[in-house]
């Protein structure tokens, strides 16, 4: 029942009811034909294609060898080349020069334009553009000029013509470079050529062009629509022609250029030579009485289990296009249609989650480097610093404040250093005795600390800021004056990692101070939580968020209790040695 039920099934029961009968009858009875026909049309039309591909060989050549020949004999040229630009003997050989190739294009019946290009000064002396107006020109010389800065001594020394593509159009270019570093060429527009080819019989459907080596039609054409992306797929050099199969069927001939890799091609209806066939005359006549009936009955049968569900399923990808994310398709009765209808809709479920995680993400990151420049100056612990400075004035304690300013400075230093994105550890770490020194001269006697790193560790690279949020957070919430100093320990060593090939290290900073609840350790601890609260501990925020953005899943920060108080952070990183 299922196979039964599938598009599959329907589609082929339909098709071999209605052509099974016909198409047996019609390849009993033509296939023979149609074959012969085929090859008698595919070798005289090559040998037509082969007198007119060798008549465009002798312009190529004629041309060819006038270039030759100019270059050679013609001492304007080289003075062109030669004289300082500006002068006399500059100026009047530059005119002789172009007015001899003016006189000399009444040769070239189907030359637009000879040319001498100066690649030093990139001066383009032609003639007028034949066959065109101004706007030709200029877009002539344009692509002239952007193909000539691309190509090698090696390259212009090619003895071929050479294909230039450029607006639509194409042109056959040929290029020869003389000693003085000059190159002079001949341009041939290619609809210039297929002139002659326009009076062809080859059927009001028929088409003559010029076709590159990998297939690109070069001439204008109204059979373009119907080749993907333009190309052609030429025949062999064994194969008389090639069968174009699209919307309408053609036999493709062509025949090489022997001064360029350039193809002469036609493409001939197989219609028109088909229709000479008596046989094939008759059941012309007989086959849309015999189908018309037939195929109106399939047709409708195709529409509600084909074209329908086909028509539906476009529909919604419009809208989805049209940033339609909430459109969805129906149920079908075909099994195809219905499972592509489902994986439709889960799709257009997917892109619009997508979406709004990308915004949000979006939103995160920009909210994260806002963060991160705000936290970069601390407009209170300037201030206080300050006070600091002028309290210590007032005391006469001139080492006192040459210590403060020093570290102050040092630490300001650090803090505007905002177009780089790592740091080594060890300038972190001087980063952070800096302002624990501040501090300590805020609170004489209340505050210690300790800095360490293991050997190995001193180039590791860290995102710079990224230890001070922790420190800050520390004196902030943990900081009582009491007995007992308040001590601030930061060690930095090597983490134990999965695998060799990754390794990592880890950052602890400790304190004595008076510790957090586990309620809000595990709030801190909490990733999704935390990212999406935005309110309170910032710094902290920043720093998640800073690491997740640099390495993804592979860093980590845990927030423990002390022992026997206070709080423990450790940051785990994945280890690189910074370069500067």
């Amino acid at each position: 029942m299922k196979n039964k039920a599938s598009l599959r099934f329907r589609l082929i029961v339909g098709f071999l009811a209605v052509t099974v009968p016909l198409f047996c009858l019609l390849i009993y009875i033509n296939y023979y034909a149609m074959d012969v026909v085929r090859n008698q049309v595919g070798q005289s039309t090559k040998n037509m294609l082969s007198m007119y591909m060798n008549e465009i060989d002798r312009t190529l050549e004629d041309g060819e060898n006038y270039i030759y020949n100019y270059i050679a004999k013609n001492s304007d040229l080289t003075t062109y080349a030669t004289s300082e630009p500006g002068s006399a003997n500059y100026f009047f050989a530059k005119v002789r020069t172009q007015n001899q190739m003016v006189a000399d294009m009444s040769s070239f019946e189907h030359v637009n334009m000879i040319f001498v290009y100066s690649p030093d000064n990139d001066e383009l002396l032609s003639t007028v553009y034949r066959g065109g107006d101004v706007t030709d020109y200029e877009d002539a010389s344009s692509a002239l000029r952007d193909f000539l800065t691309r190509q090698d001594d090696a390259s212009l020394a090619e003895k071929k013509w050479k294909v230039i593509q450029y607006s639509g159009q194409s042109a056959i270019v040929r290029f020869v470079k003389t000693d003085y570093g000059q190159v002079m060429g001949i341009w041939i527009d290619m609809n210039r050529l297929m002139v002659p080819f326009l009076y062809l019989d080859i059927g009001e459907s028929g088409q003559a062009m010029f076709v590159s080596e990998n297939g690109t039609i070069l001439t204008d054409t109204s059979i373009g629509e119907m080749v993907r992306g333009n190309k052609l797929m030429l025949p062999s050099v064994n194969e008389p022609y090639r069968v174009l199969e699209g919307e309408a069927d053609y036999i493709i001939v062509a025949t090489k250029s022997e001064f360029s890799d350039v193809y002469l091609s036609v493409l001939v209806p197989e219609s028109q030579l088909l229709q000479q066939l008596p046989y094939f005359q008759r059941l012309i006549y007989l086959i849309p009485l015999v189908g018309a009936a037939v195929l109106s009955i399939y047709l409708l049968f195709l529409r509600n289990t084909l074209l329908k569900p086909m028509s539906d399923l476009i529909k919604g990808m419009r809208q989805i296009k049209r940033g339609e994310l909430k459109a969805r398709l129906g149920n079908e009765k075909s099994k195809e249609f219905s499972i592509i209808n489902d994986t439709f809709n889960d799709m257009a479920a997917e892109i619009q989650d997508l979406k709004i995680n990308v915004y949000e993400e979006k939103i995160r990151t920009q909210k994260a480097e806002l963060k991160h420049l705000q936290a970069q100056i601390n407009p209170h612990f300037l201030l206080n610093a300050i006070n600091i400075i002028y309290n210590l004035a007032e005391l006469n304690k001139n080492d006192l404040i040459k210590r403060m300013s020093m570290h102050i400075s040092k630490y300001f230093r650090f803090v505007t250093r905002t177009n780089v994105s790592f740091v080594s550890v060890a300038n972190e770490l001087e980063h952070i005795e800096s302002y624990l020194e501040i501090q300590r001269l805020r609170f004489p006697n209340y505050l210690k600390f300790e800095l360490s790193v293991e050997q190995g560790l001193e180039q590791a690279a860290i995102p710079p800021l990224l230890i001070q949020p922790f420190v800050e957070n520390a004196i902030k919430h943990g900081f009582e004056m009491s007995d007992e100093p308040f001590k601030i320990e930061v060690h930095v060593r090597w983490g134990i990692s999965e695998t060799e090939e990754n390794p990592a290290y880890e950052i602890i900073i400790l304190d004595n101070g008076r510790g957090i609840s586990e309620e809000q350790i595990a709030e801190l601890n909490d990733v999704h939580s935390f990212l999406y609260s935005g309110e309170g501990n910032l710094g902290i925020w920043n720093v998640r968020e800073r690491l997740k953005l640099q390495y993804g899943a592979a860093a980590q920060i845990v927030i423990t209790p002390g022992e026997p108080k206070g709080t423990c952070i450790k940051l785990m990183i994945p280890f690189r040695i910074h370069s500067e």
